[in-house]
């Protein structure tokens, strides 16, 4: 099956589209013949993503959001069926990493907004696009989430929590739906060289203890570019994860890395 084509006919929502992870799985996808919906809050950078697509020959649509609200998230649904008449993948990808200080430190209403974005955000979409993609028999969410989920990364109190509680909805989402002809993910990424990798760089010592290691990482090489994560996405999306339902997977798994180079071809093949 050739790549341009793994994707025909499917339509595919992004949240987080307008860079770094998001952008490249929006763009990927669209490559792969999936008509792609850009939602984030940032307007201008997924306008620019759409142009980027559109000049390529792919469709797409951006519509800028508030992933923590449910107006909002339900009202994406509507757009994306007014204009491609369906929605066949789900990616959960919006997220951000602030407030960073230890528990005592930081505010109570910047934690709870994390959450907003990286727990309520995934649970809101699903919601949203469940019936329409149970009433069809089919379809995909893939839940991007992180080894933080089983770090205790000191610092990062409210971002731990909230991808260990990701990973325990999606496994329970994907029990729920199982059978159903619907396939629930979660994925793991690994340290790739995203914005929010160089925010973590960028914190001071006493609010985020381990920031030497993220400039480490940084300054040896050792991010991941972030179309590898979007080629493993779409490996998910795709009819080869059409068994994967309930399942988790971290591109630090070798033979996962190489299942995906098995199926998709190499990288400079895209």
């Amino acid at each position: 099956m050739s790549i341009s084509n793994l994707l025909n006919n499917k339509v595919a929502i992004v949240t987080g589209a307008g860079r770094g992870i998001g952008k490249a799985t929006a763009v990927s996808l669209a490559q792969a013949g999936a008509a792609v919906v850009l939602a984030a809050r940032s307007e201008g950078e997924i306008n620019g993503v759409a142009s980027e697509i559109k000049a390529a020959g792919g469709r797409c649509l951006a519509i800028p959001i508030d992933i923590s609200d449910m107006v909002q998230v339900d009202h994406l649904l509507v757009l994306t069926l007014r204009a491609f008449a369906r929605v066949d993948i789900l990616v959960n990808n919006a997220a951000m990493v602030q407030p960073l200080g230890k528990v005592w430190e930081v505010s109570p209403q910047a934690w709870q907004r994390l959450l907003q974005v990286n727990l309520m955000g995934p649970y809101l979409g699903a919601r949203a696009v469940l019936p329409h993609m149970l009433e069809r028999g089919s379809g995909r969410i893939i839940n991007v989430s992180s080894a933080a989920a089983e770090s205790n990364i000191t610092g990062a109190s409210a971002y731990n929590s909230s991808k260990a509680a990701l990973e325990r909805f999606s496994g329970t989402l994907a029990a729920e739906v199982a059978g159903s002809g619907v396939v629930v993910t979660t994925f793991r990424p690994g340290i790739v060289d995203t914005a929010m990798q160089a925010e973590m760089r960028s914190t001071p010592a006493q609010r985020f203890p381990k920031v030497e290691l993220w400039q480490k990482w940084h300054q040896t090489g050792q991010l991941r570019p972030a179309t590898d994560p979007a080629r493993a996405i779409l490996w998910l999306a795709s009819p080869y994860a059409s068994e994967a339902n309930g399942q988790l997977f971290n591109l630090n798994d070798e033979d996962f890395a190489r299942r995906i180079n098995a199926d998709l071809g190499q990288p400079e093949e895209l």
